[in-house]
C-alpha cells in the first residue's frame, strides 16, 4: 500500500513537472531513432521522401547522413541534400514534450507530428569551432523561432535532473547553437555565456532586458526566448 502511495505521488509530481516543462521549455535532443515508424524528408530540390530510418551517420555526434529505406529500396542522403526532416523518436528515448501551438510562427510547422514523438531537423550553416559546416541540426523551439533559432548541441552536457524514485525528467543543457537576427550561421552559446549575452541577445526588447534584471537564469531560457519572440516592442 506504501509503495502504491508513493508511485502515484512521483507519479503526480512528475506530471506537474512535465506539465511545467512543456509550456516552457525547449524539446530534449534526440539521439536513438525509431526503425518502425515513418520518416520524413523534404530535400533541397523541395521533392519529399518518406521511409524507414535505416542508419543514421554521425561525426563527432554531428548527424553526417541518412540511410531511409522504402519500397524503392535504401539511399544515404546527405545534409547538403535535405532541406528539412522529422525523424520519429525511439520509445527507449527522452520523454517527448507536449508543444501547444505557439504565435508569430517563423513557418508552419506539424505540431502533431513533434507531439507524437518527432524530432524535427534542418539544413543550417553552424560554426563548430574551427570551420563553418553544412549539418542537420535539430531544433529546440519549433513554434517561437521566428527571432531565435535554437539548436540542440548533440555535444552538450545537462545540468541536473529532477528524480522522483525510480522515474526521472530530463536537465537543461549547459549549451545550444544559436541562429539570430542576420547572422545566418548557427555559432555556440552556453550557459556561461548567458549572464553577459542575454544583453545583447534581448536588446530589442527592454521590456524583457527590465523582466530579466542584471542577472539572466540559465534555466529560464527557453522563457525568455519563447517571450522574446512574442515581444512587440
Amino acid at each position: 500500500m506504501m509503495k502504491t502511495k508513493q508511485f502515484i505521488l512521483a507519479s503526480s509530481l512528475l506530471f506537474l513537472v512535465c506539465s511545467e516543462m512543456a509550456a516552457q521549455s525547449f524539446l530534449p535532443g534526440f539521439k536513438m531513432f525509431s526503425h518502425k515508424k515513418t520518416a520524413y524528408l523534404v530535400l533541397a530540390d523541395g521533392s519529399k521522401v518518406e521511409g524507414f530510418v535505416d542508419k543514421v551517420g554521425r561525426s563527432k555526434n554531428y548527424i553526417s547522413s541518412v540511410v531511409i529505406k522504402n519500397d524503392d529500396g535504401e539511399k544515404e542522403y546527405m545534409p547538403a541534400e535535405i532541406s528539412e526532416m522529422y525523424l520519429p523518436v525511439n520509445d527507449l528515448n527522452k520523454f517527448s514534450l507536449k508543444l501547444e501551438n505557439a504565435t508569430n510562427m517563423s513557418k508552419d510547422y506539424d505540431l502533431d507530428l513533434i507531439n507524437e514523438g518527432y524530432g524535427f531537423f534542418e539544413n543550417a550553416e553552424v560554426n563548430t569551432g574551427k570551420e563553418t559546416q553544412t549539418l542537420m541540426m535539430q531544433l529546440a523551439n519549433p513554434g517561437f523561432d521566428s527571432k531565435i533559432k535554437v539548436y540542440i548541441d548533440p555535444n552538450a552536457i545537462e545540468t541536473g535532473k529532477a528524480s522522483f524514485g525510480p522515474i526521472s525528467s530530463g536537465g537543461v543543457d549547459r549549451s545550444y547553437y544559436l541562429q539570430y537576427g542576420e547572422i545566418t550561421t548557427a555559432s555556440k552559446f552556453s550557459k556561461a555565456d548567458y549572464k553577459k549575452g542575454f544583453l545583447d541577445l534581448f536588446a530589442s526588447c527592454p521590456s524583457l532586458l527590465e523582466k530579466i534584471g542584471s542577472k539572466g537564469d540559465w534555466d529560464d531560457f527557453a522563457v525568455h526566448v519563447m517571450e522574446f519572440n512574442n515581444c512587440t516592442e
